[in-house]
C-alpha cells in the first residue's frame, strides 16, 4: 500500500513541472503605491487554484505557467481588488495592475447576495442557518431540528437512514456524548450559527466506524480582539424535577482564541417500561418505575494560538462527571393462560448506583502551506472512560393470593467496574494540483478495555462471590488506515470525488473467568464515490456511494452476565464479528427543496435476541450477527418561508426495509413499509423579532428495527422565546410532548414467543430557561498583527 501511494504521488509532482514562461507584473493602489504582501492567485479553466505567489516590497510578482488560459486574481487583507483572464502563450509581462477597492460596492455586494437556505455540495448538504428565522433566539437544538435529514426525538440527534452520527464544530470532533453533547449544543446561540453541514455519506479521509453520518455545525467568524459568554440556566418540571445551570466564556485576543464551557445537571427523572411475554401456557406481564437521579458535570475548553501566518496550534479538554442512581420496582405478574388467575407474583425492588468519568485531551496543529488549498493537518488524542456501578436487588415470591412462597426468595449485588482507554493519531494532507485536489492520510489507534464484574448471593448476612456468574474480561484492539481522495472538475458543471480507505484491524479479547481467548484480524477496503450534476442556480443533482464497518461494542464483546432480576439477564458474545454497510444514494436539490432516494444494504448484522424459556421462564438477551436487511428510503424536505415572520420546514419519509436472518436461527423475516412525517413551524411576532414561537408535530408509522417491529407514534411539541435588554437577556419556556403520545411499542417473536413492550423514558415535561449574554471588544493594537471520532462511539 505505501509502494502505491509513493508511486501516485511521484506521478503527481511529475504534472507540476511546468514549461517555463513567465507571467510578471506589479500591484499598486489607487494612490500609484505599490501594495507588499497581496496574494496573485491563478485559477485555471476548471477553476482550481493553481498557483500562489505574495507580492514583494515593491509589489511586484512573478510566476511560472504553463500554456493555457487563465484567470488571475489578485486579493488584498483576503478581499478581491483585481481579476484578469490571461491567455498564456510566451513571457507576459502585464506592468502595472490598479486596485479597486471600492467599499461601497463591496457593501452592496453583500446585500444583495443571498445565500439559499439549502444547498447541496459534492459530499454534503449545506443548510445555511443564517438565512432561516430558526437563527433567531434560539440555539443549536434549535437549529438541528429544522435540518434537513436529521431528526430530533427525546433529546437525541439522529439522522434518518443512519445508526449513528458524530458532531462536529467548525470541522473538529466535539468529544461529548449523549446529555452531555445535548447540554453543549443548547449553549450555542443560532444566531452565532453561519450553516450546518450534513454529510451522509463521509468522504475517505473520515473513519468508516458505524453505518453513521457527521453533522459538521460552522460558527460565523469569531469577532476579533473581544471577550464575552453567557449564564444560563433551565428547569425542567416532570413528574419530578430537573436543572442544570452553566456558563460559556470567550476570549480572542491577537494570536490567542479561548473557549470554556461548563454545565451541572441536577434533579430526576421517572422513566416507565412495561413487557408481555406470551408462553404457551401462562403469560408475564412485568411493569417497571424508575427514578433515575442525575447528578453531573461537564466541562469543554478550547485554546488555539496563530503560531504563523500559515500555522495555527490547538488543544481541546473535556471531561465530564456523572453520579446517576437509579431506584426501580418491578412487578412480574404470571397469569394462566385456560384460566387468566393470577398465578403468582414477583416483586424485584434494585437499587444501582454508578459513577462515570470521562476524559479527552486532543492536540492538533494546521499548516497551510500556500493560499490555493494545500495544508497540512495533524492530529492526537487520548481518551479514558471509567465505569463503576453497583446493582442491589431482591426478588420477593408471592402466590396469587398474596401469600409468600417459601425458600424462593432472592437477594444479590453485581457490581460492575470498565475502564477504556483509547490512544489514536492522524495525519491530514490536502495537494491541490493543476488538474485535480487530491487528499491524503493515515491514522493509527490503539483500543484496551478491562472489565470486572462480581455477582454475590446473599443467602445470609455476608454475601457469597457466586463464580459462576462473576468474570474478568480484557479486550484490545489496534487499528492502522491509510486513505487517498480525488476532487476534480470534469466540465462547468460536473464535479467528481473518488476516495479509497484501507484499514487492518487486530482484536484479541481474553475472559480469565471461563480461560476464553478470541483473536481475530483483517483487512477491509471501503470505497467511496460522488457525483454532482449543477443544472443551474437552482437546481444540482448527486450521486454517492460508501461502504462502512460496524464493529461489536466493547460491552457486546463482554460475556458476563449483567442481572436486572432474577429472571432477567444480559450477556455479551467475544465471538461477535463487525458487519458492513454498502449506500448508494441519489438526491437532487431545487431551490429550498430537497429529496433523496437512498438504498442500504447491511451483512452480519448485529443485535440483541432475547431467549425466553417457557419452563423457567428466565428471559436472556444476547447480541448475535445473525441477519441482512435491505432497505430503501425515499425523503422530501421543503423549507416554507414565502411568508415574512414565518418559516415551516417539513420533511417526510417513505421506507420499506426487509430483514432476514440467518436459516439456523429462530427469529422470523420481517419486513415493512414505514411512513414518517415532521412539521417545524417557526413564527416572529414582534417587528423587533425578539418574540419567537415554536410549533413542532411529528408522526411516525409503524416501523422495523433490526428484528423488532415498532408501532406507530406522533407528538406535538411547543415553546417561546423572548429577548430583553437588546439582547443581552434570553427568556424560553417549551412543552416536550404535550398529549402523552411519545411512547415506544414495540415486539419481538423469537422461538414462536412473542414479547411485546413499552418504553416511556422521555415522559411529558415543561421547560423554562434564561440566559444573559455578556462582552465588550479590546482597545484595537495597531502594533500587532490579528487574525483569527469513532472509536468512543461505541462506549455503552
Amino acid at each position: 500500500m505505501n509502494k502505491v501511494l509513493v508511486i501516485v504521488l511521484l506521478l503527481f509532482i511529475s504534472n507540476k513541472l511546468f514549461s517555463q514562461i513567465i507571467i510578471q507584473g506589479q500591484i499598486k493602489d489607487q494612490n500609484n503605491k505599490s501594495i507588499e504582501f497581496a496574494e496573485i492567485l491563478i485559477k485555471n479553466k476548471d477553476s482550481l487554484f493553481i498557483k500562489s505567489e505574495l507580492t514583494n516590497a515593491k509589489g511586484r510578482f512573478l510566476i511560472k505557467l504553463e500554456k493555457g488560459e487563465f484567470l488571475l486574481i489578485v486579493k488584498d487583507s483576503g478581499i478581491i481588488a483585481y481579476q484578469k483572464n490571461i491567455n498564456v502563450i510566451e513571457n507576459l509581462d502585464l506592468g502595472v495592475l490598479v486596485m479597486n477597492k471600492n467599499d461601497q460596492q463591496l457593501k452592496e455586494v453583500i446585500i444583495t447576495s443571498k445565500k439559499k437556505i439549502i444547498e447541496r455540495k459534492n459530499d454534503r448538504l449545506v443548510f445555511n442557518v443564517e438565512n432561516s428565522i430558526t437563527s433567531i433566539g434560539g440555539d443549536a437544538m434549535d437549529a438541528l431540528r429544522v435540518t434537513p435529514g436529521l431528526k430530533i426525538q427525546n433529546d437525541q440527534i439522529m439522522m434518518i437512514g443512519k445508526s449513528g452520527m458524530s458532531v462536529m464544530i467548525d470541522d473538529k470532533i466535539i468529544h461529548l456524548y449523549g446529555e452531555d453533547l445535548i447540554s453543549f449544543l443548547k449553549t450555542i446561540k443560532s444566531d452565532n450559527i453561519k450553516s450546518i453541514e450534513v454529510i451522509t455519506a463521509p468522504p475517505a479521509k473520515y473513519d468508516v466506524e458505524g453505518n453513521s453520518g457527521i453533522v459538521n455545525i460552522k460558527l460565523k467568524k469569531a469577532k476579533k480582539n473581544s471577550w464575552g459568554g453567557d449564564f444560563n440556566s433551565s428547569y425542567t418540571k416532570a413528574k419530578f424535577d430537573l436543572g442544570s445551570i452553566g456558563s460559556v466564556l470567550n476570549y480572542q485576543k491577537n494570536k490567542i482564541t479561548i473557549n470554556y464551557t461548563i454545565n451541572y445537571t441536577n434533579g430526576s427523572t421517572a422513566p416507565y417500561q412495561e413487557n408481555y411475554v406470551y408462553y404457551p401456557k401462562v403469560t408475564w406481564f412485568e411493569t417497571n418505575h424508575k427514578r433515575s437521579y442525575q447528578n453531573n458535570l461537564s466541562n469543554r475548553f478550547n485554546f488555539d494560538y496563530q503560531l504563523t501566518k500559515k500555522t495555527t496550534i490547538g488543544m481541546q479538554y473535556t471531561a465530564s462527571k456523572n453520579k446517576p442512581l437509579d431506584v426501580s420496582l418491578s412487578n412480574s405478574k404470571i397469569t394462566d393462560e385456560i384460566t387468566h388467575q393470577l398465578d403468582s407474583l414477583i416483586v424485584t425492588p434494585s437499587y444501582v448506583n454508578s459513577k462515570k468519568t470521562t476524559h479527552t485531551i486532543n492536540f492538533y496543529s494546521l499548516t497551510k502551506l500556500d493560499s490555493i488549498g494545500r495544508q497540512l493537518f495533524f492530529d492526537t488524542d487520548y481518551f479514558e472512560f471509567n465505569l463503576n456501578s453497583d446493582n442491589n436487588f431482591s426478588s420477593n415470591y408471592y402466590y396469587g393470593d398474596g401469600s409468600e412462597i417459601p425458600n424462593r426468595n432472592l437477594k444479590a449485588n453485581n457490581i460492575t467496574d470498565q475502564k477504556i482507554k483509547i490512544y489514536s493519531s492522524k495525519i491530514d494532507l490536502d495537494l491541490p494540483l493543476q488538474w485535480v485536489k487530491v487528499s491524503f492520510g493515515a491514522k493509527v489507534s490503539f483500543i484496551k478495555t478491562d472489565n470486572n464484574v462480581a455477582y454475590y448471593n446473599f443467602y445470609s448476612s455476608e454475601p457469597i462471590l457466586d463464580l459462576t456468574r462473576s468474570n474478568l474480561f480484557n479486550y484490545s484492539e489496534n487499528t492502522q488506515a491509510l486513505y487517498i481522495s480525488a476532487q476534480k472538475s470534469l466540465a462547468k458543471k460536473w464535479d467528481l470525488q473518488l476516495g479509497l480507505r484501507a484499514e487492518n484491524t487486530q482484536t484479541k479479547g481474553v475472559s480469565a473467568t471461563v480461560e476464553q481467548l478470541n483473536t481475530n484480524t483483517y483487512i477491509r477496503l471501503f470505497p467511496t464515490l460522488y457525483l454532482t450534476y449543477t443544472a443551474n442556480e437552482n437546481s444540482t443533482f448527486s450521486f454517492n456511494y460508501n461502504r462502512r464497518i460496524d464493529r461489536p461494542s466493547y460491552a457486546d464483546l463482554n460475556p458476563f452476565r449483567l442481572y436486572s432480576t432474577a429472571f432477567n439477564y444480559m450477556e455479551g458474545n467475544p465471538f461477535l464479528q463487525p458487519y458492513f454497510t454498502n449506500n448508494i444514494e441519489i438526491s437532487h436539490s431545487y431551490k429550498d427543496l430537497y429529496s433523496s432516494l437512498s438504498y442500504k444494504n447491511l451483512t452480519n448484522g448485529i443485535d440483541y435476541i432475547t431467549v425466553v424459556s417457557a419452563d423457567s421462564g428466565i428471559q436472556i438477551a444476547k447480541p448475535y450477527n445473525f441477519y441482512t436487511q435491505n432497505s430503501i428510503v425515499l425523503s422530501e424536505n421543503y423549507t416554507f418561508s414565502k411568508w415574512k415572520g414565518y418559516e415551516n420546514n417539513i420533511g417526510f419519509n417513505l421506507l420499506y426495509a426487509v430483514t432476514s436472518p440467518k436459516t439456523n436461527t429462530i427469529v422470523p423475516e420481517i419486513s415493512n413499509w414505514t411512513a414518517s412525517f415532521s412539521s417545524y413551524n417557526s413564527f416572529v411576532l414582534n417587528k423587533k423579532k425578539s418574540i419567537r414561537a415554536s410549533l413542532d408535530f411529528v408522526y411516525s408509522s409503524p416501523s422495523v428495527l433490526g428484528s423488532y417491529k415498532l408501532e406507530s407514534y406522533y407528538f406535538f411539541d411547543a415553546g417561546m422565546r423572548m429577548s430583553l435588554f437588546e439582547k443581552k437577556v434570553r427568556i424560553a419556556i417549551s412543552m416536550v410532548d404535550i398529549f402523552r403520545t411519545n411512547k415506544l411499542r414495540y415486539s419481538q417473536v423469537v422461538n414462536n414467543i412473542k414479547i411485546t413492550a413499552l418504553d416511556y423514558s422521555n415522559p411529558q415535561s415543561l421547560r423554562f430557561s434564561l440566559s444573559y449574554y455578556f462582552g465588550k471588544s479590546f482597545k484595537k493594537d495597531e502594533k500587532t498583527n490579528t487574525s483569527n471520532e469513532d472509536e468512543k462511539s461505541r462506549v455503552k
